[in-house]
């Protein structure tokens, strides 16, 4: 973990949570390619917000990330001339040279380095250089991340799920890039935002975005026959942060969806009023990657009575909130519940609070 001083731990602590940003710095700097991650800006974000952007990026080298510019098609030069504005970019001909070469050079002199293509298209130029050169790619974006019909952001698009929400116009066809992308390099972190937001899409789970995923295979069980146990029994450990001490309460599943890789899973228990959901859990490198709303969706697609309880200081109660007809706080508990009839509403708080705790 590289060392942080004052100003620069005050930054990122207006970024984000401490424990997100940590975990990513150390994820980044674990990573063997050429740059931490590849940017890839259009047109107007340069022009509106280059001299922000390279704040951003100085700060990133400060870390000892190293990103580098993505520049393509017809636009490229009018894009350099932007940039050239700011001294902190160093720019080269995507076709001359080493690519790796020309990043190291750039880093060891404290520079951004920006790789120019004005013959090559963007898809072509990036199946070019992911994962060698970089195993991320950020498309900046004037517009920030995409939104549906309604001008909402969306946090996730799923190039090869149905997509729930028709987008809004594009200027370009970022979902079918994202879906080629994902198709001929799996594993390729692939999302869009603004360039004033592109600190926080970088070091924060909820991040600042949308992020492209190809979606996740969940995987329905009843009870919990042909899963496996140890890797489930992990994936509850890591997720919470706390080790079981009672297991127990694995006996009492009684329907449970887990994603393929035990990345993620809901565990329900069939009460009189309805399912009490026992356990949500999503792995710390699955966060952000939308593995907690495709499993809630196939669990509340499958099942209209569902009541759960949360402590009153878990960050994830406001979504909560959202999926819920209804919550009541008492003592250290939020009580939420969805499809519930009004004559059980007693019974499910006096069950929520009467249960024991599985964890120490």
């Amino acid at each position: 973990m590289i060392t942080l001083n004052k100003t620069i731990r005050l930054f990122l602590d207006s970024i984000g949570r401490r424990e997100e940003y940590e975990f990513y710095l150390d994820k980044f700097r674990a990573d063997q390619a050429a740059c931490f991650a590849l940017l890839c800006p259009d047109l107007g974000s340069i022009e509106a917000g280059a001299e922000v952007l390279a704040f951003d990026l100085h700060f990133l080298l400060r870390l000892e990330l190293v990103p580098a510019i993505l520049l393509c098609g017809k636009e490229s030069a009018r894009m350099q001339a932007a940039l050239a504005t700011e001294p902190i970019f160093r720019f080269h001909p995507l076709d001359s040279g080493t690519v790796e070469e020309f990043i190291q050079q750039s880093h060891a002199a404290e520079k951004v380095p920006v790789l120019v293509a004005e013959k090559v298209e963007l898809e072509e130029a990036l199946m070019d250089l992911v994962p060698e050169v970089a195993k991320r790619v950020h498309f900046i974006r004037a517009a920030g991340g995409l939104k549906n019909s309604s001008g909402e952001l969306l946090p996730h698009v799923y190039t090869h799920k149905e997509n729930f929400q028709p987008l809004e116009p594009l200027e370009f066809d970022f979902p079918t890039l994202g879906k080629t992308i994902l198709d001929e390099r799996p594993g390729v972190h692939l999302s869009v935002t603004s360039p004033l937001n592109l600190l926080q899409e970088i070091f924060t789970v909820k991040g600042s975005g949308t992020l492209f995923r190809k979606g996740s295979e969940i995987k329905h069980f009843r009870g919990l026959e042909g899963v496996d146990r140890e890797r489930l029994l992990a994936l509850l450990e890591e997720s919470f942060g706390k080790k079981l001490t009672d297991m127990e309460f694995l006996d009492r599943v009684s329907e449970a969806y887990i994603e393929k890789g035990y990345r993620g899973a809901v565990l329900l228990e069939q009460q009189p009023a309805g399912l009490y959901l026992s356990k949500f859990a999503v792995g710390r490198e699955a966060r952000g990657e939308g593995v907690a709303m495709e499993l809630w969706r196939e669990a509340s697609r499958n099942h209209d009575a569902l009541f759960w309880r949360s402590n009153i200081s878990n960050p994830f109660n406001t979504w909560y909130h959202n999926q819920a007809d209804g919550h009541h706080a008492i003592g250290k508990w939020q009580i939420f519940w969805r499809g519930i009839s009004a004559d059980s509403i007693s019974s499910i708080i006096e069950y929520c609070c009467g249960r024991g705790e599985d964890f120490s």
